[in-house]
């Protein structure tokens, strides 16, 4: 049977769901400019797609099958709203792993900064 996520508690911006089944970004193992801020919550609370994925249920199935296994992307990668949710997050979130590295010092990636770890 398949688990059905939906999440819970009441909801005070977008990203309130996806910390509801558990994608807070705040453990250790998650780098600081990953981790849930002010700022991002304002760039995702501002764009409609994004902000609305909180009560999409196949898009909180989707990021949480693919944050427990990567692999999962494969099953989401020729479903055009799941696709479209994820390329926009991965978009946001290399702009603010760029923004972060200006604010060490460093160049962006690209222009002969540190890439993203992984990458």
């Amino acid at each position: 049977m398949t688990e059905i996520l939906k999440p819970s508690g009441k909801k005070e911006g977008a990203m309130d769901g996806l910390k509801s089944v558990g994608i807070n970004g705040g453990g250790a193992d998650v780098p600081e400019w990953m981790k849930p801020s002010a700022d991002l919550l304002n760039k995702v609370n501002a764009d409609e797609e994004l902000a609305s994925a909180v009560d999409n249920q196949r898009i909180l199935k989707a990021v949480d099958e693919v944050s427990k296994n990567p692999e999962a992307w494969h099953k989401y990668k020729d479903d055009p709203e799941i696709s479209s949710y994820f390329m926009k997050m991965m978009g946001m979130f290399g702009k603010q792993y760029e923004e972060h590295e200006a604010k060490q010092g460093a160049a962006p990636a690209g222009g002969g900064g540190k890439e993203p770890p992984g990458a």
